[in-house]
């Protein structure tokens, strides 16, 4: 494969169709993975109960949510039903940038409206193949709530305490949640690699979406190579991008938890009121909108270099 043609072909498509970038701009809304990790922390100790609390941790949580309790799950609504959205406006962006490279590589000519109908057009699939290949991260991620929600309001019940039983036995599952973590990772890596291609087969070969997933696993195997040379290139441009980013997005990220930040350092006792949520909302979602325009840029033109390389994949193994 000729890299060099291949970089400089994916940005004369991309510049010279700048309409790419609005699509670049609504695939990359919030995408990204958020890392998390829980230390449960079970001190020894010669009672039967023992609190992981502050003495008045319990009582300041219990007495904001009796307050706030009702806005709160109403703002965990919305944002979830925005998640929602955002998702699928994304997958259909993701197809629309396919398919548009697709036709303009072919001599066609595609505009915005007619790249982004054809990606919903084809929204459902998307959708099936997104949810198909991720399930095992699916499943993890709602055992992991649920134990977790079920271990904060349990102690929160009993105020504050958990006995030496329950201690052990969530600090058991944390354990067993860890290791299952870890074995996922290898898988995640794997579907990172494979689902660019899996979409690729649904959209450009008008497969289904689990022989979609097999002929990506195929085009990857087959050029095992030439996909890691790629990976290689993207992950030093997706650094470049990232300084870009933080230059942006560090100085919004300051004014919207600067002042906790500072109560923190300072030792002072950070309280929580309305007008602190809304403050991290608003500045989580203008975060949001910043790094999602300066990453359209490298979406777009990053989608645009996978879907020539597919098709030059595709050509040889023909």
């Amino acid at each position: 494969m000729d890299y060099g043609q291949l970089f400089r072909r994916s940005w004369d498509i991309v510049w010279q169709n700048k309409y790419l970038f609005i699509l670049g701009f609504l695939a990359a809304l919030g995408a990204g993975g958020v890392g998390s990790g829980t230390n449960y922390n079970f001190p020894s100790s010669s009672t039967s109960t023992t609190s992981p609390f502050p003495p008045d941790f319990v009582e300041e949580v219990t007495g904001f949510w009796g307050q706030y309790g009702g806005l709160i799950l109403g703002l965990i609504c919305f944002f979830f039903i925005l998640g929602i959205v955002f998702w699928l406006i994304r997958l259909a962006a993701q197809g629309g940038l396919i398919e548009a490279v697709d036709r303009i590589d072919a001599g066609e000519k595609m505009s915005f409206g007619t790249a982004f109908s054809a990606g919903t057009a084809r929204l459902g699939g998307l959708v099936g193949l997104n949810l198909l290949i991720n399930v095992p991260f699916i499943i993890f991620g709602l055992i992991f709530s649920v134990v977790g929600g079920a271990f904060f309001v349990t102690t929160l019940r009993q105020g504050g305490e958990i006995s030496e039983v329950m201690g052990g036995t969530y600090a058991l599952l944390a354990v067993c949640g860890g290791l299952i973590a870890c074995l996922l990772v290898p898988v995640g890596l794997l579907i990172q690699v494979v689902y660019p291609f899996a979409q690729r087969g649904l959209l450009l070969q008008n497969l289904g979406v689990v022989d979609s997933i097999r002929h990506g696993w195929r085009v990857v195997r087959d050029n095992v190579g030439d996909v890691i040379l790629l990976i290689i290139a993207f992950l030093v441009i997706g650094f470049l991008f990232g300084l870009i980013t933080a230059v942006f997005t560090i100085p919004l990220a300051f004014l919207a938890a600067g002042p906790f930040i500072l109560d923190a350092i300072q030792g002072n006792q950070i309280s929580f009121g309305m007008t602190e949520i809304a403050t991290l909302a608003f500045g989580g979602i203008c975060l949001g909108l910043v790094g999602a325009a300066v990453n359209s840029v490298l979406t777009a033109y990053r989608s645009a270099t996978v879907t020539l390389a597919y098709q030059h994949f595709v050509e040889k193994q023909a």
